[in-house]
């Protein structure tokens, strides 16, 4: 019995999705003399490459690489947690994890980072839209894309 019962939970439980994300770019809104030395803007094209597992469809874990908006090497580690469904394709919801990469953030090191995202997701392609909040003396409110393919299918 206890084997039919686990055989039952194990044919309920979906699959695990991996999906390789490109970093492409970002939008800041706010000034730039506010969080930038005079003469320096930020830089909106964001190259990167990074992968998204998702183990239930509110529940995701997230890593990667990308060139930051202050053309900086930046790491990332997040989790993923999209509860709202909207539709058959969108999912949106907050990330929560660890960054590095940006000099007024405590010194390039790692640090906390966090924002809302919305998930649009197909069979096989997708994309991430990300809205990062302000962060005084730090950051403005950005927004930042990627596009990512569904491995395995």
């Amino acid at each position: 019995m206890a084997s039919a019962s686990s055989t039952a939970i194990a044919q309920t439980r979906p699959e695990s999705q991996w999906w390789g994300n490109l970093n492409l770019a970002s939008r800041h809104f706010s000034g730039e003399r506010a969080f930038l030395n005079p003469g320096e803007s930020f830089n909106e094209f964001n190259p990167g490459i990074g992968v998204e597992v998702q183990w239930q469809p509110r529940h995701a874990v997230a890593v990667g690489y990308y060139l930051n908006s202050v053309d900086k090497d930046s790491l990332y580690a997040l989790y993923l947690y999209t509860p709202l469904q909207l539709g058959r394709f969108v999912r949106v919801g907050g990330m929560l994890g660890v960054i590095t990469g940006y000099p007024g953030y405590n010194d390039g090191g790692i640090a906390p980072g966090g924002g809302f995202i919305a998930k649009v997701e197909g069979q096989r392609w997708g994309f991430n839209l990300i809205y990062l909040p302000k962060i005084n003396d730090v950051t403005p409110n950005t927004l930042g894309l990627q596009v990512k393919r569904r491995v395995g299918l």
